[in-house]
């Protein structure tokens, strides 16, 4: 079946079914997005199924990218807590939040939490990590 889709041109469909056996190899998926536009496409679906789930001391970058999503009036609250719109990213090329299908609530608290310690001119207070949560949880999940 697999040959008659490559002489028939489907060769993005054939791709995707090589790239889904890279599901959990999350290193080998990062280089797929590399190589072009299709190979990109398709594997970034799977890396941003559970972001929070990869064992990287990075993943907290995963939450710019959750902030940068948000409307202009999260981002205008966000400025009450000394967040400006400057740290986020200001173009992203997919809407990462809608390719998430597991969430650990726990794992996205310390990514929040991190993020903050690393990126925040002040120390946050609880009451900020809860807000950040609480706007990311009720935005996207």
């Amino acid at each position: 079946m697999a040959c008659s889709k490559f002489f028939s041109g489907d060769l993005s469909e054939l791709l995707n079914e090589v790239i889904q056996y890279f599901h959990y190899d999350y290193k080998t998926l990062h280089s797929c997005i590399l190589v072009n536009r299709l190979w990109c496409r398709l594997a970034i679906p799977l890396l941003w199924q559970d972001p929070f789930s990869i064992k990287s001391p990075k993943n907290y970058r995963f939450i710019e990218i959750y902030l940068c999503n948000l409307s202009d009036d999260d981002k205008k609250r966000l400025n009450e807590y000394v967040i400006h719109s400057g740290l986020f990213p200001s173009n992203t090329l997919f809407n990462y939040p809608k390719f998430i299908k597991h969430l650990d609530i726990y794992k996205v608290y310390n990514s929040i939490e991190t993020w903050a310690y690393t990126n925040l001119p002040t120390s946050p207070t609880t009451q900020m990590l809860d807000f950040i949560t609480d706007l990311l949880l009720g935005h996207y999940f």
